[in-house]
């Protein structure tokens, strides 16, 4: 995977005596997410007795890039979810996601764009598996250190914590401490 827009390490500035330093752009993050909900990409989908199932309708599109979780219907319900979508640049991913019963189990990629999803074959007659949407957010760059300037969410300052990765724009991943509802605006101001 390659850095957005540019690689922050080719770009230099001359200082009046000779020196050079490196030359930062800010970028600003600003929108209000809506609070992730366990059926937020698909709705409760009953899985086949013998073969698994490929959904690629009736996927409902993330608010923002974020991450993806799952959560069958029954205590015993087992088999893994294929998820597979873009990132906020458009390079394609995907991960796979264990079912663990009626726990919700989130992932660990941000997805800007689901375009199918591959559901496991069942484990006991009724079983049914949903895709939803987490609380934590994708960014656009993949960033080298935690570079925020100001975090704030609905006007005020956020102690969300910051995943980075250097080469993965998916992995770069943002949880905020407040609780997202989609009308308070979070605001990332960070330099690449």
């Amino acid at each position: 995977m390659t850095l957005y827009p540019v690689q922050s390490t080719s770009r230099f500035v001359r200082g009046t005596k000779g020196g050079k330093t490196r030359l930062g752009l800010i970028v600003w993050y600003e929108h209000a997410p809506a609070l992730g909900t366990n059926t937020a990409i698909l709705a409760a989908t009953t899985l086949d007795a013998l073969t698994a199932t490929l959904i690629t309708t009736g996927i409902t599109q993330p608010d923002v890039p974020r991450v993806v979780l799952v959560k069958g219907n029954a205590a015993g319900i087992a088999g893994t979810v294929l998820i597979e979508g873009s990132d906020s640049n458009g390079t394609l991913i995907s991960e796979t996601l264990t079912l663990n019963g009626t726990a919700a189990v989130g992932g660990t990629l941000a997805f800007a764009h689901v375009r199918r999803i591959t559901l496991p074959i069942r484990t006991a007659s009724g079983n049914t598996v949903s895709v939803g949407t987490g609380n934590v957010l994708g960014l656009w760059h993949a960033l080298a250190a935690d570079v925020r300037l100001v975090t704030a969410f609905n006007d005020a300052a956020d102690l969300g914590t910051l995943a980075i990765d250097a080469t993965d724009v998916s992995k770069n991943l943002f949880t905020p401490a407040g609780t997202l509802n989609g009308a308070k605006v979070l605001r990332i101001l960070y330099v690449i």
